[in-house]
């Protein structure tokens, strides 16, 4: 009973190990530092870039990204973007509509593969420019004929 209580009012930390200690009796304390040991050495995991993409294509390939509005988000590669909490940046298209659960689903992916307990993982995603923004698209004199010829023949088909 005093554990779900405690899980159901620490729910927005479910990163963090609980851990039962006692005043009175003095026990449960070399658990204590056995899982402060442990968040500390999670927390200051220097973690490698290339080891993070790997991570990034397993997940991705093990569970694709929903689409978004009919495309796929495509997640290119993974660098840390620092530690004391652990930062991943994660670079791709279209990763400004990933769903919650998908960006979720990442951050345990990663808490499991290098094994961070006690820790909040952090997760940055980056979209990359886009280098036709602001431009129109202005059609040549062929291709306005075309454009043409495939409207008026469209029409006659309904």
């Amino acid at each position: 009973q005093c554990k779900s209580g405690l899980e159901r009012r620490l729910d927005f930390v479910p990163w963090a190990q609980v851990v039962f200690i006692s005043g009175l009796h003095g026990s449960g304390l070399r658990e204590l530092m056995r899982a402060v040991r442990r968040a500390h050495a999670s927390t200051t995991t220097d973690l490698v870039a290339s080891s993070l993409t790997r991570t990034l294509e397993q997940a991705v390939s093990a569970y694709q990204p929903p689409l978004v509005r009919g495309h796929m988000p495509k997640l290119r590669f993974a660098h840390p973007g620092g530690n004391a909490p652990p930062s991943i940046i994660i670079h791709g298209s279209r990763t400004a509509h990933l769903a919650p659960a998908y960006r979720k689903y990442l951050e345990n992916f990663f808490r499991r593969r290098y094994k961070l307990v006690g820790t909040p993982v952090r997760i940055d995603f980056r979209d990359g420019e886009n280098p036709f923004a602001g431009r129109k698209n202005v059609l040549t004199e062929s291709q306005l004929r075309k454009r043409q010829r495939l409207i008026r023949h469209s029409r006659g088909k309904h």
